[in-house]
């Protein structure tokens, strides 16, 4: 079983790193997504359809909605239909443009989502959201292409550490800031860094898509240390 798990993990990330050459349309629950080539793609990467079918069962209308690397816009789409009021950014020029052409092919030049580029919260002015959604990289390397920044979170997880060293200026106290993360990653490193700044994981659900287990955290900030 190993073996076999092995074997198809490895022949599918071959496909995955040819196939995101390309630029392609996919079909994310019914939302038709074009995805630019180097960008996260919603389709062949179990966190986001996963991401997408727990957000499509929370109610938003009115709800105002962040999404932190928004890579195709696939989830800040769903949210907007749902009646969101949407900030999305990323850290990447060309996962910025595709979330902006997502939005224009559902929703025309009139829609008022933010859409920006933005090193986490570097270009984000500060403001309280009721919803959070994160999808972030999470692989302890060092970024030096640009299309590494969806994987990796530095060597010593620095993205992880201004994350949450900036986190509570853009949440109140009912907000639910909502992570997602797979077991190929560190969560345990990951879910060290958060509590230095006083923000603990609590797991909402998990499934295992083929061979990745992933789970859904709400991470709840305590200043108090409680």
């Amino acid at each position: 079983m190993k073996i076999n798990r092995f074997l198809y993990s490895h022949l599918y990330s071959h496909f995955v790193k040819l196939y995101l050459k390309l630029n392609t349309n996919t079909t994310v629950g019914g939302l038709r997504i074009k995805v630019l080539s180097g960008v996260f793609h919603p389709k062949l990467f179990f966190s986001s359809t996963y991401l997408f079918d727990y957000i499509n069962t929370l109610e938003l209308n009115n709800c105002n909605f962040l999404e932190i690397g928004s890579g195709t816009g696939a989830l800040s789409v769903l949210a907007y239909k749902k009646g969101a009021i949407v900030t999305a950014i990323d850290i990447d020029k060309k996962a910025v443009e595709n979330t902006r052409l997502n939005f224009i092919r559902h929703f025309g030049q009139a829609h008022t989502a933010q859409i920006n580029e933005s090193d986490l919260f570097k270009n984000l002015p500060v403001q309280a959201f009721d919803l959070v959604l994160i999808n972030p990289p999470y692989f302890f390397k060092e970024v030096e292409r640009d299309w590494q920044q969806a994987w990796y979170c530095g060597a010593e997880g620095e993205y992880f550490k201004n994350l949450f060293a900036g986190l509570s200026n853009y949440i109140h106290s009912q907000t639910d800031v909502i992570m997602i993360l797979a077991d190929n990653c560190d969560i345990e490193r990951i879910k060290g860094i958060a509590k230095k700044h006083h923000f603990l994981f609590a797991i909402v659900e998990q499934k295992k898509v083929k061979w990745e287990m992933n789970f859904i955290f709400r991470i709840e900030y305590h200043p108090n240390g409680k």
